[in-house]
């Protein structure tokens, strides 16, 4: 890729599986100083943060994007509570007249590890009483990302984004024990919201916060999606995403050990 494309977010659970030539940088969604790099770019991939502010500064950006060199604009969007804000970003960027691709997101493979397996008490957290969840392998999305920069098939178009299979937490709990990762212990809890009843959060973001519990308690979560084959990939299972990317978890382990 040449140096008019720019990825952000490449140390994120997604980034780590872009190939070595993707031209990056770090930035600030909150700090327009620091937008300079992405506005003076073509194509630029955004991963933007769960934050109650982030409506408006995502605004902001496209605003700002509408007078640059920016031609496309690839970002990574939502299935779960979060796609409530995505939705209203995505409206504004479709209004822009900007080129834009959309991945809206399943939870990732790695979520099971940085998210809901503890590797020390060997517990693993089940958030949605144990209804169904189609994790979404994080290398099959990296590969989609990149596939569609500078592609006009991929313009001004939204991609659902899950794995191939459905997994219970019973489910997830049995590849990680034939996986060699024991689970003694699976702790429910439907404390899904993000920041509970807070008067100071933004109306959208009480909503989404509102979403979240029903996402638990009615175990609403997106059916499968065959949308990544369309750009000729197909998601491990996973099985074959622990087997493979087992250097990955151990590392961190073993960080989280020393803590």
């Amino acid at each position: 890729m040449n140096s008019k494309v720019i990825f952000t977010g490449v140390d994120s659970q997604i980034g780590q599986y872009f190939s070595s030539d993707v031209s990056s940088t770090s930035w600030d969604l909150f700090d327009s100083t620091s937008w300079t790099k992405l506005l003076d770019s073509e194509v630029v991939f955004l991963i933007l943060p769960k934050h109650q502010h982030t409506l408006h500064h995502a605004k902001q950006f496209i605003l700002k994007a509408m007078d640059s060199n920016i031609k496309q604009i690839i970002k990574i969007g939502s299935l779960g509570p979060w796609r409530l804000i995505h939705n209203q970003i995505d409206v504004f960027l479709s209004e822009s007249g900007i080129n834009y691709t959309t991945f809206d997101i399943a939870p990732l493979m790695n979520n099971i590890f940085t998210e809901q397996y503890d590797s020390i008490k060997h517990t693993l957290i089940d958030y949605r009483g144990n209804a169904p969840a189609p994790y979404l392998d994080p290398r099959c999305l990296a590969q989609a990302i990149e596939l569609s920069v500078n592609n006009p098939i991929c313009f001004n178009r939204s991609y659902r984004c899950t794995g191939k299979m459905q997994y219970t937490i019973e489910d997830v709990k049995q590849t990680l024990i034939t996986q060699g990762y024991p689970v003694q212990e699976i702790v429910t809890t439907t404390n899904a919201r993000l920041h509970g009843n807070d008067p100071t959060l933004t109306e959208d973001y009480q909503l989404m916060d509102n979403m979240a519990t029903k996402y638990i308690t009615e175990g609403w979560y997106p059916l499968i999606s065959s949308d990544l084959e369309s750009f000729g990939l197909q998601s491990r299972t996973l099985d074959q995403f622990i087997a493979q990317d087992q250097h990955i978890f151990t590392k961190r382990f073993a960080n989280d050990s020393a803590l």
